[in-house]
């Protein structure tokens, strides 16, 4: 199974092209793309596209390589547009199984991809995870044989997984991973989030968590690799938004404050979720407190009224980034989303300096 060199990876959404177009990518911070989503048809398990997305994902790949030819593309499939019930009906038998498989297979060669991303979140029961084994050891074989009979390069094949490799305590199978993919995502980030935990404020992208340990990023990876994933196959997610709680009383506003679920505001989904660059503009408009760097959490928060919200800023992203890269050995990051970012794509920047630091720069699969 070939390996991956460096990912320094971005995630860009078609529902996003009204105000961040593809065009608008800076093809030069990422060594990979991923273009999302291709849906899960319920019925027939192969991958479906809404009619506004079908023309983007098919002129993604093509789009940015004409900026940079060496940036390699990935199509994402699942996420929020396909549930995790559809997903576990499709795994669960070889013939569901073979009608997925064959058809992100061509619409990855159709648009010109590189690889596939599959989104399953999350296999949480033993008998999702033991289809889910089922799924990437014939995804693998899949996509060997269709390069041998087409003699085009193999498509690489990447899985979105939890920030632990246990759910529910239910253990990701480690060592068909590691036969079977490039490399897995590893969402360490939404730890906490205002529908989630509900009652009190949370370090939403905690990297460290000296309250409750195992709800951190750093723990997570540790024990991904504790268990038998070598730190060179995991990819670590930075989310470029924060969430929003509703305060109990806006004179407490620390982690783990007193709150009443989801905030609601300018720029705020009803779940809670705010964009960096509209987090940005909430502090500079409210002159919120603020606080860009809790290094007991390694995330920023900001507070104005009753309006607490957690984020990623330039300071965690830098720490964040030396950390996995030089103690924890990883491959890389990807960030969720790029449309997210301020105007100015300053994390993207941030984070694609960061990690070039004090080395020599290779994009490329071996």
């Amino acid at each position: 199974m070939a390996k991956n060199n460096i990912v320094n990876a971005g995630y860009w959404f078609t529902q996003t092209n009204a105000h961040f177009p593809i065009s608008k990518i800076d093809t030069n911070l990422y060594t990979h793309l991923f273009c999302g989503y291709a849906n899960l048809n319920s019925q027939t398990y192969e991958l479906s596209f809404s009619d506004s997305a079908k023309p983007l994902i098919r002129h993604f790949s093509n789009a940015v390589k004409e900026n940079n030819s060496k940036v390699k593309t990935l199509l994402s499939i699942g996420g929020d547009h396909a549930s995790a019930e559809s997903f576990a009906a499709m795994a669960a038998t070889s013939s569901n199984r073979a009608s997925f498989i064959g058809s992100f297979i061509c619409k990855a060669r159709e648009g010109n991809f590189d690889g596939v991303d599959v989104q399953w979140l999350y296999p949480s029961c033993a008998e999702d995870m033991s289809n889910f084994e089922a799924l990437i050891i014939e995804c693998h074989n899949g996509v060997v044989q269709e390069a041998k009979e087409s003699r085009q390069p193999r498509l690489i094949l990447v899985a979105t997984v939890f920030y632990s490799p246990y759910i529910n305590d239910v253990r990701y199978p480690i060592q068909v991973i590691r036969g079977a993919l490039d490399w897995v995502n590893v969402i360490a980030y939404d730890i906490y989030t205002p529908t989630s935990s509900t009652n009190e404020t949370g370090p939403s992208s905690a990297f460290y968590n000296p309250e409750r340990n195992s709800s951190s990023g750093y723990f997570g990876i540790r024990t991904w690799i504790q268990q038998g994933l070598p730190s060179k196959m995991i990819v670590f997610g930075l989310p470029f938004h924060g969430w929003a709680w509703k305060l109990e009383s806006s004179k407490k506003h620390k982690v783990f404050s007193p709150a009443q679920g989801p905030a609601r505001g300018q720029n705020i989904s009803m779940e809670g979720l705010i964009e960096y660059g509209n987090i940005k503009k909430f502090i500079a408009d409210n002159d919120a407190n603020n606080v860009p760097m809790d290094r007991n959490f390694v995330i920023g928060y900001t507070n104005f009224g009753s309006t607490w919200i957690a984020y990623e800023d330039e300071d965690t992203i830098k720490f964040k980034i030396s950390s996995v890269k030089t103690n924890l050995g990883l491959s890389g990051y990807f960030v969720w989303n790029i449309a997210a970012d301020d105007e100015h794509h300053s994390l993207a920047k941030l984070a694609s300096r960061e990690w070039k630091k004090g080395q020599g720069f290779c994009c490329c699969l071996k």
